[in-house]
Protein backbone atom coordinates (compact mmCIF):
# COMPACT_ATOMS: atom_id res chain seq x y z
CA UNK A 1 0.00 0.00 0.00
CA UNK A 2 2.44 2.61 1.03
CA UNK A 3 5.35 1.61 -0.89
CA UNK A 4 4.47 4.17 -3.46
CA UNK A 5 6.06 6.98 -1.08
CA UNK A 6 9.23 5.65 -2.10
CA UNK A 7 9.30 6.52 -5.79
CA UNK A 8 11.58 9.26 -7.05
CA UNK A 9 8.57 11.44 -7.40
CA UNK A 10 7.43 11.48 -3.93
CA UNK A 11 11.27 11.40 -2.27
CA UNK A 12 11.61 14.40 -3.95
CA UNK A 13 8.26 15.66 -2.01
CA UNK A 14 9.88 14.35 1.00
CA UNK A 15 12.71 16.36 0.68
CA UNK A 16 11.37 19.76 -0.27
CA UNK A 17 9.17 19.33 2.83
CA UNK A 18 11.65 18.57 5.02
CA UNK A 19 13.56 21.70 3.05
CA UNK A 20 10.82 23.80 3.98
CA UNK A 21 9.85 22.69 7.49
CA UNK A 22 13.72 23.26 8.27
CA UNK A 23 14.59 26.59 6.49
CA UNK A 24 11.32 28.26 8.23
CA UNK A 25 12.85 27.02 11.57
CA UNK A 26 15.55 28.74 11.23
CA UNK A 27 14.65 31.74 9.80
CA UNK A 28 12.66 31.77 12.98
CA UNK A 29 15.15 31.08 15.21
CA UNK A 30 17.15 34.18 13.35
CA UNK A 31 14.52 36.30 14.28
CA UNK A 32 14.73 35.48 17.51
CA UNK A 33 18.59 35.71 17.87
CA UNK A 34 18.36 39.24 16.08
CA UNK A 35 16.22 40.63 18.79
CA UNK A 36 18.66 39.20 22.02
CA UNK A 37 21.47 40.46 20.10
CA UNK A 38 20.18 43.93 19.72
CA UNK A 39 18.67 43.78 23.21
CA UNK A 40 22.34 42.63 24.50
CA UNK A 41 23.71 45.51 23.05
CA UNK A 42 21.43 48.10 24.21
CA UNK A 43 21.72 46.65 27.88
CA UNK A 44 26.09 46.83 27.22
CA UNK A 45 25.57 51.21 26.33
CA UNK A 46 23.18 51.59 29.23
CA UNK A 47 25.54 50.18 31.82
CA UNK A 48 27.72 52.91 34.16
CA UNK A 49 31.07 53.91 32.11
CA UNK A 50 34.41 52.25 33.17
CA UNK A 51 38.22 53.14 32.54
CA UNK A 52 39.06 52.07 28.94
CA UNK A 53 42.22 49.94 30.34
CA UNK A 54 39.49 47.87 32.02
CA UNK A 55 37.81 46.73 28.93
CA UNK A 56 40.44 46.74 26.10
CA UNK A 57 43.95 46.07 25.56
CA UNK A 58 46.41 47.83 22.89
CA UNK A 59 46.00 46.11 19.23
CA UNK A 60 43.67 43.14 20.45
CA UNK A 61 39.82 42.85 19.10
CA UNK A 62 37.31 44.90 21.29
CA UNK A 63 34.84 41.45 21.40
CA UNK A 64 32.43 41.96 24.01
CA UNK A 65 33.61 45.44 24.86
CA UNK A 66 31.82 46.95 22.05
CA UNK A 67 29.14 48.98 22.99
CA UNK A 68 30.20 49.49 26.78
CA UNK A 69 30.87 53.38 28.08
CA UNK A 70 34.05 53.86 29.10
CA UNK A 71 36.38 56.80 30.50
CA UNK A 72 39.67 57.19 29.20
CA UNK A 73 42.42 60.76 30.23
CA UNK A 74 45.24 61.92 28.69
CA UNK A 75 46.29 64.47 26.16
CA UNK A 76 45.29 65.25 22.74
CA UNK A 77 48.10 64.65 19.95
CA UNK A 78 47.17 67.18 17.36
CA UNK A 79 49.64 66.05 15.29
CA UNK A 80 47.67 63.14 14.29
CA UNK A 81 44.48 64.28 14.43
CA UNK A 82 42.16 63.12 11.10
CA UNK A 83 38.94 64.44 9.61
CA UNK A 84 36.65 61.32 7.67
CA UNK A 85 34.80 62.96 4.74
CA UNK A 86 31.72 62.72 3.54
CA UNK A 87 29.89 62.13 6.85
CA UNK A 88 26.28 63.26 7.27
CA UNK A 89 24.76 64.96 9.85
CA UNK A 90 20.69 66.38 10.19
CA UNK A 91 20.78 65.99 6.65
CA UNK A 92 24.33 68.35 6.37
CA UNK A 93 27.42 67.11 4.20
CA UNK A 94 30.81 67.71 6.86
CA UNK A 95 33.19 65.52 8.32
CA UNK A 96 33.91 63.60 11.63
CA UNK A 97 36.97 64.67 13.41
CA UNK A 98 38.96 61.79 15.00
CA UNK A 99 41.74 63.07 17.56
CA UNK A 100 44.45 59.87 19.23
CA UNK A 101 44.16 60.87 23.01
CA UNK A 102 47.21 59.72 24.57
CA UNK A 103 46.47 58.11 27.93
CA UNK A 104 48.28 58.45 31.67
CA UNK A 105 49.14 54.39 30.49
CA UNK A 106 50.75 54.63 27.17
CA UNK A 107 47.37 53.52 25.27
CA UNK A 108 46.67 55.87 22.17
CA UNK A 109 42.74 55.51 22.10
CA UNK A 110 41.59 57.10 18.81
CA UNK A 111 38.40 59.46 19.60
CA UNK A 112 35.59 60.47 17.29
CA UNK A 113 34.93 63.75 18.71
CA UNK A 114 32.21 64.53 17.06
CA UNK A 115 30.93 66.34 13.19
CA UNK A 116 32.02 69.59 11.74
CA UNK A 117 30.42 70.83 8.29
CA UNK A 118 33.76 73.53 7.67
CA UNK A 119 37.11 71.73 7.71
CA UNK A 120 38.01 75.03 8.92
CA UNK A 121 35.66 74.96 11.18
CA UNK A 122 37.19 76.40 15.07
CA UNK A 123 35.67 72.71 16.59
CA UNK A 124 38.19 71.05 14.94
CA UNK A 125 41.11 73.13 16.91
CA UNK A 126 42.71 70.84 19.29
CA UNK A 127 42.75 71.51 22.93
CA UNK A 128 46.05 71.47 25.00
CA UNK A 129 46.30 69.94 28.75
CA UNK A 130 45.02 66.58 30.14
CA UNK A 131 41.06 65.73 29.34
CA UNK A 132 38.77 63.36 30.27
CA UNK A 133 36.73 61.62 27.69
CA UNK A 134 33.45 60.19 28.41
CA UNK A 135 31.71 57.71 25.65
CA UNK A 136 31.17 54.52 23.65
CA UNK A 137 33.63 52.05 22.32
CA UNK A 138 32.95 51.22 19.01
CA UNK A 139 34.68 48.76 16.72
CA UNK A 140 36.79 49.60 13.42
CA UNK A 141 34.95 50.94 10.41
CA UNK A 142 35.38 48.67 7.30
CA UNK A 143 36.02 50.07 3.72
CA UNK A 144 32.34 49.60 3.48
CA UNK A 145 31.93 52.82 5.68
CA UNK A 146 33.74 55.11 3.48
CA UNK A 147 32.75 57.71 1.12
CA UNK A 148 35.19 57.87 -1.27
CA UNK A 149 35.49 55.68 -4.14
CA UNK A 150 37.82 52.54 -4.61
CA UNK A 151 41.19 53.96 -5.11
CA UNK A 152 40.57 57.44 -5.05
CA UNK A 153 43.40 59.59 -2.71
CA UNK A 154 42.15 61.77 0.33
CA UNK A 155 43.92 64.65 1.00
CA UNK A 156 46.42 65.32 3.67
CA UNK A 157 45.10 65.05 7.12
CA UNK A 158 42.18 63.10 6.03
CA UNK A 159 41.40 59.50 6.31
CA UNK A 160 38.75 57.41 4.25
CA UNK A 161 36.88 55.46 7.21
CA UNK A 162 37.99 54.94 11.17
CA UNK A 163 40.02 51.89 11.25
CA UNK A 164 43.30 51.14 12.48
CA UNK A 165 45.02 50.74 9.28
CA UNK A 166 44.35 54.15 7.92
CA UNK A 167 45.45 56.01 10.76
CA UNK A 168 48.42 54.31 11.24
CA UNK A 169 49.24 54.67 7.34
CA UNK A 170 47.65 58.61 7.50
CA UNK A 171 48.33 59.67 11.15
CA UNK A 172 50.99 57.22 11.96
CA UNK A 173 49.47 56.65 14.85
CA UNK A 174 50.87 52.78 15.83
CA UNK A 175 48.72 49.87 15.27
CA UNK A 176 50.39 48.30 18.27
CA UNK A 177 50.07 50.91 20.82
CA UNK A 178 46.12 51.82 19.91
CA UNK A 179 42.93 50.64 20.76
CA UNK A 180 41.49 48.43 18.03
CA UNK A 181 38.51 50.63 17.91
CA UNK A 182 37.57 54.26 18.65
CA UNK A 183 36.21 55.93 21.52
CA UNK A 184 32.85 57.90 20.61
CA UNK A 185 32.35 60.95 22.50
CA UNK A 186 29.76 61.67 24.90
CA UNK A 187 30.95 64.05 27.49
CA UNK A 188 34.60 65.96 27.42
CA UNK A 189 35.76 67.62 30.57
CA UNK A 190 36.90 70.04 30.87
CA UNK A 191 34.46 71.33 28.29
CA UNK A 192 35.22 73.45 25.21
CA UNK A 193 33.90 76.73 23.95
CA UNK A 194 34.55 75.51 20.63
CA UNK A 195 34.22 72.09 19.68
CA UNK A 196 32.45 69.32 17.01
CA UNK A 197 28.94 68.63 17.46
CA UNK A 198 28.16 65.85 19.39
CA UNK A 199 26.98 62.71 17.81
CA UNK A 200 24.61 60.84 18.85
CA UNK A 201 25.73 56.66 19.23
CA UNK A 202 22.30 55.23 17.44
CA UNK A 203 23.19 57.68 14.66
CA UNK A 204 26.37 56.62 14.28
CA UNK A 205 26.44 53.22 15.41
CA UNK A 206 22.91 52.16 15.01
CA UNK A 207 21.23 48.98 16.30
CA UNK A 208 18.34 47.63 14.40
CA UNK A 209 15.52 48.52 17.18
CA UNK A 210 12.41 45.68 17.07
CA UNK A 211 10.19 45.89 19.85
CA UNK A 212 9.49 42.60 21.78
CA UNK A 213 5.88 42.27 20.04
CA UNK A 214 7.38 42.82 16.59
CA UNK A 215 9.90 39.99 16.79
CA UNK A 216 7.45 37.55 18.66
CA UNK A 217 4.91 38.35 15.76
CA UNK A 218 7.80 37.28 13.22
CA UNK A 219 9.44 34.17 15.56
CA UNK A 220 6.15 33.02 15.19
CA UNK A 221 5.43 33.42 11.32
CA UNK A 222 7.94 31.40 10.24
CA UNK A 223 7.18 28.68 13.03
CA UNK A 224 3.17 28.87 11.61
CA UNK A 225 4.96 28.83 8.03
CA UNK A 226 6.93 25.56 9.13
CA UNK A 227 3.64 23.91 10.71
CA UNK A 228 1.64 24.88 7.64
CA UNK A 229 4.50 23.07 5.53
CA UNK A 230 4.29 19.71 7.61
CA UNK A 231 0.19 19.74 7.23
CA UNK A 232 0.53 20.22 3.41
CA UNK A 233 2.68 17.27 3.47
CA UNK A 234 0.51 15.24 5.48
CA UNK A 235 -2.60 15.91 3.67
CA UNK A 236 -0.72 15.26 0.35
CA UNK A 237 0.46 12.16 1.48
CA UNK A 238 -2.94 11.19 2.72
CA UNK A 239 -4.72 11.88 -0.46
CA UNK A 240 -2.44 9.92 -2.21
CA UNK A 241 -3.08 7.16 -0.10
CA UNK A 242 -6.85 7.08 -0.30
CA UNK A 243 -6.55 7.48 -4.25
CA UNK A 244 -4.44 4.26 -4.56
CA UNK A 245 -6.92 2.89 -2.17
CA UNK A 246 -9.88 4.01 -4.17
CA UNK A 247 -8.17 2.33 -6.83
CA UNK A 248 -7.53 -0.97 -5.42
CA UNK A 249 -10.66 -1.05 -4.23
CA UNK A 250 -12.26 -0.37 -7.38
CA UNK A 251 -10.05 -3.18 -9.36
CA UNK A 252 -11.45 -5.53 -6.52
CA UNK A 253 -15.01 -5.06 -7.90
CA UNK A 254 -14.22 -4.87 -10.71
CA UNK A 255 -12.38 -8.53 -10.38
CA UNK A 256 -15.25 -9.74 -8.73
CA UNK A 257 -18.16 -8.80 -11.52
CA UNK A 258 -16.09 -10.40 -14.32
CA UNK A 259 -16.12 -13.35 -12.16
CA UNK A 260 -19.44 -13.33 -11.93
CA UNK A 261 -20.78 -12.72 -15.28
CA UNK A 262 -18.35 -15.24 -16.63
CA UNK A 263 -20.19 -18.34 -18.34
CA UNK A 264 -20.18 -21.58 -16.01
CA UNK A 265 -18.23 -24.23 -18.31
CA UNK A 266 -20.36 -26.90 -19.96
CA UNK A 267 -20.23 -30.77 -19.75
CA UNK A 268 -20.73 -33.35 -22.09
CA UNK A 269 -22.48 -35.69 -21.80
CA UNK A 270 -21.26 -39.12 -20.83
Amino acid sequence: MYRFLLTPRWLLLHVAAVAAVAGCLLLGWWQADVYQDSSGRHELRDREPVAVAELAAPGAELGDSADRQAVATGTYVAAQQQLVPGRVHDGTLGSFVVTPLQTDDGMVVPVLRGWVDDPDDAGTAVPSGEVTVTGYLLPPETPDHATVRTGQQVDEGRVAYIAPDQLAQRAGVSEATALHGYLLLREESPELAAAPVTLDVDAVAPIRDVSPWQNLSYWAQWWVFALAAVVFWVSIVRNGVRTRRKAETAAAEQSGDDDVSAPAPSHAPS
